[in-house]
């Protein structure tokens, strides 16, 4: 089975499990800071890997009520129940498959792009930072969340006990694949919250543009 089809079927048994409810609930108490301090816009939001959609049904019915919300999930049991949550919504499209080899449509560019728990899932992480900085607006941001880094003990053994591979970049190498890819303003911090999880939440957060519209 390859890379791609493990992540899949893991995230569909989470998805069949439970609906990700408790996991949801645990992101969300370390995502919810994060997202809350976004402008309201209405302009265009991506989410990369929303799972259950509990972050991306708060940014379609909030910050981006107004504007168009798209999605890019590899699992077809969390992307339905992803669409369930936002079904009486007209903002919303959701595609399924992976975001390596998505296309926008129309060449669409995005003000926010927003995943949470999902680039470690990638095998080649600065390539999809890449892409991802790519679909930027001129001003637009990039926030990416993972519990899964060097620098965090408590996931240390998750590739082991999931049974897929994972990809453990310390928290610099992500800082410096931002950079690369021509964002500025990049900054870091972590997030912590939840009941069940005792990791904590790295935030790599930077935006598209000349420095001198942006700041360094």
């Amino acid at each position: 089975m390859s890379h791609q089809l493990e992540v899949e079927a893991l995230f569909d048994e989470w998805a069949v499990e439970d609906g990700a409810v408790d996991m949801a609930r645990e992101h969300w108490a370390r995502v919810e800071p994060v997202l809350s301090t976004i402008a309201v816009s209405d302009g265009r939001y991506l989410e990369i890997g929303p799972g259950n959609g509990y972050a991306l049904e708060y940014m379609a019915r909030s910050k981006f009520s107004s504007g168009h919300v798209c999605a890019v999930e590899l699992s077809r049991e969390m992307a339905s129940i992803s669409a369930r949550r936002v079904q009486d919504l007209d903002n919303v499209v959701i595609d399924i498959g992976s975001f390596q080899a998505w296309q926008a449509p129309d060449g669409m560019k995005f003000e926010l792009i927003f995943s949470m728990e999902v680039f470690y899932y990638f095998q080649d992480i600065s390539a999809a930072i890449q892409k991802a900085a790519d679909l930027l607006t001129p001003a637009g941001e990039l926030i990416v969340m993972v519990d899964y880094y060097e620098e965090s003990e408590a996931s240390r053994d998750w590739s082991q006990e999931l049974g897929v591979t994972l990809t453990r970049w310390p928290q610099g190498r992500y800082l410096e694949a931002f950079k690369a890819a021509g964002l500025h303003q990049v900054t870091q911090q972590i997030q912590y919250g939840g009941v069940q999880e005792h990791g904590l939440t790295l935030c790599t957060r930077g935006k598209k543009g000349q420095p001198e519209q942006v700041g360094v």
